[in-house]
């Protein structure tokens, strides 16, 4: 009985052994993805914002654009790659963010640019804000 317990207790910590390193290496996978996607959405979400403030003051936003992107030589560039970036956005961005983005598309202001900006920091930090599409009217009743 001896030697049946010393076997079902090596195999035991054996089998241990190989499960707790099977989900160790599954965890750190899924952690490098989870942080691949995290980086992919902070740099994609920061194109957006600037190709949408652009969109809002084409005569500020638009030399600041085309010195990154000199490939957006107007206004219509602009929008059409704002399209584009909404599309794209089906692959990684949040349901919130695809439908403000698409709302901002459909009726570009303030307001929507806000709220565009407020469903990407939720989606890349997990934070909820008191901020809404008002802060920009405060801010220019100050002005």
């Amino acid at each position: 009985m001896t030697i049946e317990v010393a076997i079902s207790l090596l195999t035991a910590i054996g089998l241990g052994s190989i499960l707790g390193a099977f989900f160790q290496s599954r965890f750190e996978q899924q952690k490098q993805v989870k942080s691949q996607e995290h980086d992919l959405k902070h740099k994609r979400y920061s194109v957006i914002l600037l190709l949408l403030l652009t969109k809002l003051d084409p005569t500020t936003g638009l030399a600041k654009t085309r010195a990154i992107r000199p490939d957006l030589k107007n206004v219509a560039d602009v929008e059409k790659e704002i399209e584009t970036e909404l599309l794209n956005g089906i692959l990684f961005a949040s349901d919130d963010v695809i439908r403000t983005l698409a709302k901002f598309v459909q009726n570009p202001n303030h307001s929507s640019y806000v709220k565009v900006a407020i469903a990407m920091r939720k989606d890349l930090w997990g934070k909820k804000t008191s901020i809404d599409e008002n802060v920009i009217e405060l801010a220019k009743n100050k002005s």
